[in-house]
């Protein structure tokens, strides 16, 4: 079978779930499935456990609900709420305050904590 016949019978099988109103990651599974049906003659579930455990596992997947922690500290201290406070007479003379207040304090907010999950979780 040729690879771009291949290639088109695996995109038109993740269009047809994603159509038909399957969940994304499910419909990526289940066409990685189907390709290693298909294509390889390692075994299926070994593969996908193997693959799903190593990229849950990973280390870099533990600094986001730190900085998710972070952010929830900043808002329960009030420090959020100090930030938008203080930055709002600053922009005072400008039209649509409310929006260059928001977009400053997002930026210095996210500079400050270096996340922008932190950020997000913070602000809203």
């Amino acid at each position: 079978m040729d690879q771009t016949y291949q290639l088109i019978v695996l995109l038109v099988a993740l269009l047809a779930l994603l159509g038909g109103g399957i969940w994304v990651g499910l419909s990526l599974m289940g066409v990685a499935y189907i390709a290693m049906a298909l294509f390889s003659p390692r075994p299926i579930g070994e593969a996908m456990a193997i693959n799903v455990w190593t990229a849950s596992s990973g280390w870099t997947l533990t600094a986001l609900p730190l900085f998710v922690w972070m952010g929830e500290i900043l808002f329960r201290t009030k420090l959020s709420e100090n930030l938008f406070k203080g930055l709002s007479p600053w922009m005072r003379p400008l039209p649509g305050r409310l929006l260059h207040v928001n977009i400053l304090g997002c930026a210095l907010f996210a500079a400050i904590s270096g996340s922008s999950a932190a950020t997000t979780a913070t602000v809203g």
